[in-house]
This record gives structure tokens, sequence and C-alpha cells, in this order.
């Protein structure tokens, strides 16, 4: 049993002061938009020393903690929060489970004998296999249930509902590459269902409602449904299930799988999950001096846009951008092996055997910093809450109101055609101090409770973005800012604009009397805050709002409860916009204004008032269903913090 004695040792992580060496290694390669720009050093990682004991530290080498003295450890992970780890390790005789905290107040503990154990998306539970069985206990070691299932394959659904197993049911030639039965556990009830023969590894679809899989009886790409058991083929294409990795990309849109044959260059398939358009990029820089590829060889990032490529000896790192079809060089022409990247796509390790010294492992970021670890064998990091679980939940929410715009429906974006940028960003009270965010134009979807009700209105919300623009006061937790001053941004109109109302002239605003319901709104607003009249009128105040003593104009009051074609995860149909009624805008934080913007150039009349989240215009020579407008307050908003 592991001893749950900590010790400290001095900071062996020595920050590589000398250049790279031009010649052996090209660093060059920064993604735009992608996650890894906000996350930043305070991220976990846990690595094996020689004596294969667990250590935990931070990125930059900061709180560093040995976790296990008594040696022989195995298959590690870590929550997506970083308070939780698993391993195995020796345990009666035999291999057992067991869970481990960087938090010095929780100690280590012994599970049960079993193998293979894996982490639930949102943190909450893990399962593990033993014998004939999978148990599933929480998060604090506490048993839940147990199911019938003899496996060596586990992997959870991207909602966190489902666990996938596979057992091996024959390999007469020791390949390696057997033929296995598929099926998947019922976590809240224990229920086991079969869904048939496959060969090598499976995955799951980006929303969890099917296994993917390679079937051993036709070798087609399969999905299997675990809502009516239907079996589709997804792709015909032969792929090496067994000896390449073979999963699905962070954002649930698109299948990566490789067809490799031990000898030169992959071929890598990737295939839309939605339309099942195929992409094939053959010879892609993969190799390995084996007949499998080692898991970190082909990897996806946290934005689903891109697929790392690694290839050995010696060493070439390149990353493929799914959306241009582009490979980038990252490192070229290096003389270490490469170990894993981190799941944001942020960072990887190499590891270093020099003749007669300790291992060494360095860790790289995407802007070429480095730093060293030594007598270090294997490094991973925290799993990234930017998961397939969150992706899922942001199209779900975008879904309900902005497809049938995408459609063809006549009315302004709610959130935006698509999404420009989806990251981890620092928050006191989300697990682990990270939350997955996702910007489009119109506002930020959040997740801060990755464990919560995810049939609620409320799993996604989306932040308070016009008050931290107005004030200037970035929010980091529920009770904590950091000063950054207001946005001098257009609130509406063009970006150039250089007369219009900007978020730093709504500061001295936001304690204004509200207007008496009924009266004709005909105050102006120029960009010095100079409030007037004479405006354009035939608008209304409308609903008086309590809790911040302000009064909604008719004209986005009647916006704000008005009714239109939705998605309701099935079919378009009839329903109201907003649901709840602030649900997307928040509370009124301004009283209305008109106030004259530029528009593609052109000067106009458009009346303004912000509330919490967003802020709504009216401009009268609109056409019907665009005259009340969503600013692009998500724009503005990462604009002023990136």
């Amino acid at each position: 049993m592991a001893s749950s004695k900590r010790t400290t040792r001095p900071l062996i992580h020595v920050l590589l002061g000398i250049a790279l060496v031009a010649s052996a290694i090209v660093l060059e390669f920064t993604p735009a938009g992608n996650a890894s720009a906000a996350v930043g050093d305070d991220q976990w990682i846990v690595y094996l020393d020689r004596d294969n004991n667990v250590w935990a530290s931070r990125t930059d080498g900061t709180d560093e903690q040995q976790l296990t003295t008594s040696g022989g450890f195995g298959n590690v992970s870590m929550t997506p929060d970083g308070t939780r780890v698993l391993a195995t390790g020796p345990h009666d005789g035999g291999t057992g489970v067991f869970l481990m905290s960087p938090d010095p107040a929780f100690d280590t503990r012994s599970i049960a004998h079993g193998r293979t154990p894996v982490w639930s998306p949102d943190n909450s539970k893990f399962a593990f296999a033993q014998d004939n069985n999978v148990h599933i206990f929480d998060r604090d070691g506490g048993y839940i249930r147990s199911a019938e299932a003899p496996a060596n394959l586990l992997e959870w659904s991207p909602d966190g509902r489902n666990l996938g197993y596979a057992r091996t049911v024959i390999d007469p030639y020791g390949s390696g590459c057997a033929v296995r039965q598929l099926g998947w556990i019922n976590t809240d009830s224990g229920a086991v269902e079969i869904a048939g023969p496959i060969i090598g590894e499976f995955t799951w679809n980006g929303d969890g409602s099917a296994l993917l899989h390679v079937s051993s009886a036709d070798g087609n790409l399969r999905a299997h449904s675990i809502e009516d058991g239907s079996s589709e083929v997804i792709s015909q294409s032969r792929i090496s299930p067994c000896n390449a990795p073979f999963f699905s990309t962070a954002d649930g849109e698109r299948i990566v799988a490789g067809r490799w044959s031990g000898e030169g260059s992959a071929n890598l398939i990737v295939i839309d999950q939605r339309t099942r358009e195929e992409q094939v990029y053959e010879n892609v820089p993969v190799s390995y001096p084996a007949t499998r590829l080692p898991s970190a060889y082909i990897t996806g990032d946290a934005s689903g846009r891109y697929v790392n490529l690694a290839r050995s000896f010696p060493t070439d790192i390149h990353r493929l951008d799914l959306e241009t079809g582009e490979i980038a060089p990252i490192i070229t022409n290096d003389w270490r092996r490469v170990i894993d990247f981190s799941q944001d796509g942020g960072y990887f390790s190499l590891l270093d055997i020099p003749t007669g010294e300790a291992l060494r492992m360095s860790i790289y970021d995407m802007h070429g910093e480095s730093r060293m670890i030594s007598n270090v064998g294997w490094l991973n990091w925290q799993p990234s809450p930017l998961n397939t679980s969150a992706h899922t939940a942001w199209h779900r929410t975008w879904q309900r109101e902005d497809r049938p715009v995408m459609a063809g429906e006549s009315r302004t974006w709610l959130w935006g055609p698509e999404f420009f940028d989806a990251r981890i960003e620092e928050y006191d009270q989300t697990p682990g101090g990270f939350r997955a965010v996702r910007y489009f134009d119109k506002s930020r979807m959040e997740i801060t409770n990755p464990a919560g009700d995810r049939g609620s209105e409320w799993y996604v919300t989306n932040g308070l973005l016009v008050m931290e623009l107005v004030t200037g006061e970035m929010q980091v937790g529920d009770d904590r800012f950091v000063q950054r001053g207001p946005a001098e941004i257009p609130v509406a109109g063009d970006e150039d604009d250089p007369d219009g109302p900007t978020y730093a002239t709504l500061q001295t605003l936001l304690d204004e009397p509200a207007t008496d319901p009924g009266a004709e709104i005909t105050a102006t607003l120029n960009r010095a805050g100079e409030v007037g009249d004479g405006g354009p009128g035939d608008v209304f105040a409308g609903e008086y709002v309590e809790a911040t003593d302000h009064t909604v104009a008719d004209v986005f009051w009647d916006y704000l409860n008005s009714s239109g074609m939705i998605w309701d995860g099935q079919q378009m149909t009839d329903g109201r916009l907003f649901q709840p009624t602030f649900f997307a805008t928040g509370f009124p934080i301004t009283e209305a204004y008109w106030t004259e913007v530029r528009v593609g150039g052109e000067t106009r009349d458009v009346l303004l008032q912000c509330f919490e989240r967003r802020c709504l215009t009216y401009t009268p020579d609109n056409p019907e269903g665009w005259r009340v407008e969503m600013g692009n307050v998500g724009r503005h908003y990462h604009a002023w913090r990136y």
C-alpha cells in the first residue's frame, strides 16, 4: 500500500536560460485563437520519477509534491479541476487503484484491486475494472455502484452519463489487435448493454449518443446508437484502430483516425461527424520505430481545430490546421523522444536519455519557452475543462435561438453565426480555478460548474461583460475583480466611429434616475457623456426594473418578450425567444438614449440601452426583424481583455 507521507524537495526545475540551437530546433508556430493562449503556468502536471513514484507540481515548477513513496505506480490521471489523482500501484500482491491529491489535507487512499481507472469529464466520479466487474466511486473514494461487465478498456461518454467498455474476446496471435466485445454502462442505474464485436479500440461521438468503432464483421467505421441500438456506417475507408490513435475532436465536430502500416508515414482520415464528409491527408509527418504508434503521436487540442503530429527519430513535431489544411512545424530535427501533449494543446514534453546520466524531461509551450525536470520518465497535464462536454453544451445552447437564423429566419443573431475563440479563463469559484468559455460576436458562453445540471438553462451562462466593459473591472471570481479601466470602444456602429458613445461613456450614467413608464424617450447622448434632448422619439419607456432602478424602452421590452421560431432539440417550433426574460441580457444598467453613430460610414439615429450582459440597439429604418439588434459585446470584450 502507498504511503500517505509527502515530501518536498528543492526545486530541480531549471528554467533553460540558453538559446535554442537554431539548426536543431524550430519553434515558430503560434496558432491563432488557440485555447492555450489563456492557459498559464498554474496548470497542474503529474509525473513519475525513476522509482515510479507519483509527483505533482504546477507547470512552472511551483507547489511541487511527492504523492507516493513506495514506488511501482503507473496509469496516472488527474481530474480536469486538478484536485484529485488516480493511479494504479502495488496492492496486496497484485495491482490496485489509488486515489490521491495535490492538496496536503487529502491523504492517499487505497481503493481496491483493479485496473484502468478513468475519471468522468465533470470531476465527480471515477470507474475502474476488477475481474468481471466495473466499479464506480465518487471523487473522494466513496462507493456508488458496480456493474457486471468484464472490461479491459473504459471510456466515459462526454456527458458523463454512460461508460463505454470493451473486453478482449480473441487475440490468437498476441498482436494486440484483438477482437473485443463492446458495450456500455448506464452509470445512474448500473444497467449494462451490449453493442457487439469490434476490432481494436473505440471512442464516443461528440454528444455521447453513439459509440464509434471498427466492426469486426465488415471492417467499416460505424456509430452504434445507445438510444435505439442502430448501427450506422460512417466510413468505409480502412483505418487502423489497433496501431494508430482514433478519437473525436474536443469540439465534437470531427473523427480523427490514422491509417498506419508500421512503416514510413501515415495517412490521416478526418470525418465530419454531421455531414460524414471525409478529408484524407496522405503521408502526414508521423512515424515511430514500432508497429504501434504511441497515443501522443496523433493528438487533438482543446479547440478541436488542430491536430498535433509527431515522428521519431530524429524527432519532428508539426501541427495540422483542420480549417485550412496547413501543416506547420513546431520543432524539427530534435534528438529527444516525444512523451505527451497537454490536452489544451498549449504544452508538450520531450524526454532526453543522456548516457550515464539521469533522465531529463523538457516541457515546452507553443511560444518556445521551456523548462526541465530531472529524474522523470513520464509526465502529463491536468485535463482541460475545455472538452467535448463543454463544446456540446455550448452548441446546444446556440442552436435554440440561432439555428433558425442560420436557416433563414429574419431576425438578429442572439450569439452570432459561429464562435471565434474558445479558451480557459481564471475564475475562483470554478473547480480548479479555470473555467471553459466560448466567444461569439454578441457575448461569451461560460461553464462555471461542470458538474451541474446539464438540463438547466443556467448550465451555460453568459457573463456580465457589459458591466466589466463599463466599469473597467474584470471579474475573476464572485467577489474578486482586476481593475483594467473602462473600454474606449464604440458600443454600436463602426469600430472606427470617432463620435459615437463608448463603454467608458456610460460609466457616469449608471445612477441616472429611471424614466417614468409611458414617457416618450427623446433623451440624447454623445461620446462625452452629455445628455440632451431632441431625439426622434416615437419610442416610450416600458417596464420598470426595481433590481437596478432603470426602465426598459418599450421596443426592447417587446423584443425581450417576443416569440419566434426556435430549435427545441428535435425540430423547429414556435416559442419564446428569451426564457427567462433577462436570461441573455441581464437587468438594465442604463436608461435608453438616442445617439448618432456611424454604420457602414453613414451617420444614423440609433436608440441605445445597455444591460448587464448585452447592449441593445433600435434603428427605426432597419428592415422588420432587424430593427432591434444585439451589439457585438463579445467582440468588444475580447478586444478589451486580450
